[in-house]
């Protein structure tokens, strides 16, 4: 096997599940693992309010960062609209940026931005909440910040599209490929103590020598191959008839 796997957490916020997130990152530490953390700056998102405000918190987020993890800005408040325009990844008719005007999501983008930096802490990453964003989006992000790597989309590797390098991620669980880049995105709010401890297993197991970071990614000017792009018609076809299904 010569996939290599990155770790996404996504939803990191002052109201998170402590608890949670505190077994997952004991976790990664035991076995030296850096993951992208996506951090909601502003968290408004009332799924997501599982403990009152931690004071503690962005000295949590500084704290991870110094050791390693790559932070990501996951948005504003996380609070998300219905939505018909086109996004760049069709997952999810839902979004808290895709039809918007420019102005409204270049406001958001540089309040979030200004609460990162404010914190003494510089995101390095997008992550979009839902996956769902469109192309004014990324020129707010290019226009209001210094980031200019996603973690999403659908490919075998790396790629550079709209002025972005693009770290793909395609799996919500540990599964074997025999090569390619894999993000594996995790929801630690939302995982059992049965989950934390399949994922213990898998990065101590079967994939331990194929755990790698951010800073192991080499981003270049690739542009999506051939076989990126049937590999992107495959995931699309399989996710709508799984929606189809479910």
């Amino acid at each position: 096997m010569h996939a290599r796997y990155l770790i996404r957490l996504d939803d990191a916020c002052a109201t998170m599940d402590r608890r949670k997130w505190d077994s997952v990152e004991r976790v990664l530490d035991l076995h030296g693992v850096h993951p992208i953390v996506a951090v909601i700056p502003n968290n408004q998102d009332p799924k997501l309010k599982s403990q009152e405000p931690d004071p503690e918190f962005w000295q949590r987020v500084r704290a991870w960062a110094a050791k390693g993890w790559s932070v990501a800005m996951h948005g504003h408040t996380h609070v998300m609209h219905s939505t018909v325009n086109a996004l760049l990844l069709p997952f999810y008719k839902r979004s808290e940026f895709a039809g918007l005007s420019l102005a409204a999501q270049a406001e958001k983008i540089r309040t979030a931005w200004q609460l990162f930096l404010t914190q003494r802490v510089e995101p390095t990453i997008w992550v979009a909440p839902a996956h769902s964003f469109d192309l004014l989006t990324l020129e707010a992000i290019r226009n209001e910040t210094r980031i200019r790597v996603v973690s999403d989309g659908i490919a075998f590797n790396t790629f550079f599209e709209h002025g972005f390098h693009w770290i793909p991620q395609q799996l919500w669980g540990f599964t074997a490929r025999s090569f390619g880049l894999w993000t594996i995105c995790l929801h630690p709010n939302t995982m059992d103590d049965a989950g934390i401890a399949a994922l213990d297993d898998a990065i101590g197991g079967r994939f331990r020598d194929h755990v790698i970071c951010v800073k192991d990614v080499k981003l270049t000017g690739r542009r999506k191959h051939t076989f990126d792009r049937l590999y992107s018609k495959y995931f699309w076809w399989r996710w709508k008839r799984a929606l189809r299904t479910a």
